[in-house]
């Protein structure tokens, strides 16, 4: 498998599960086919290879003609593959994951946590952790100060890094 069919796969499954492979093996680029051909190559449900068309179509990376057909006067679909969307799909993606690295950042930034020793236990915030005298919640253990510059690090140099990736393109 070449490295744009593979990307293509990964991008698909993503966004539209892993029942889309199946799909995607007989939805060709160049090639028109229609939902039912695809049925029944595949052996899915026909209402379900329109629901992963209908998404394939939603993300761009499908697209369709319809005609009607004259014995029947149903309409028909063709569908065929619309690779060239995959690029803008996750730059889009990238910019989301961008977005809640940078809240992140903010959140870590701007707040003073405070941890229980106990597993299971979750991390507060000073205000919760003043609230509760500085006792645990869930096991009433106490909280200790979590020293989060190394997630701050961390937060950072992805950041930069997926800048970098968006920016190159």
């Amino acid at each position: 498998m070449s490295a744009r069919e593979e990307l293509i796969k990964t991008v698909v499954i993503e966004f539209a599960g892993e029942d889309a492979i199946e799909v995607l093996v007989h939805l060709k680029e160049g090639e028109e086919t229609t939902d039912e051909v695809i049925a029944t190559e595949t052996g899915m449900r026909l209402n379900s290879v329109r629901k992963i068309l209908y998404k394939l179509y939603d993300l761009h990376l499908a697209s369709y003609r319809r005609t009607r057909d004259k014995n029947t006067g149903w309409f028909v679909y063709y569908w065929i593959l619309e690779p060239t969307r995959i690029h803008g799909l996750l730059r889009e993606r990238k910019l989301k994951v961008l977005e809640r690295l940078q809240q992140r950042l903010v959140y870590e930034s701007e707040n003073t946590f405070y941890y229980c020793q106990n597993n299971g236990c979750q991390r507060h915030t000073f205000e919760e952790a003043m609230s509760n005298t500085f006792k645990c919640p869930i096991c009433a253990g106490h909280l200790d100060h979590d020293d989060n510059t190394e997630i701050i690090r961390i937060l950072r140099e992805q950041i930069e890094l997926l800048k970098a990736d968006i920016e190159s393109g």
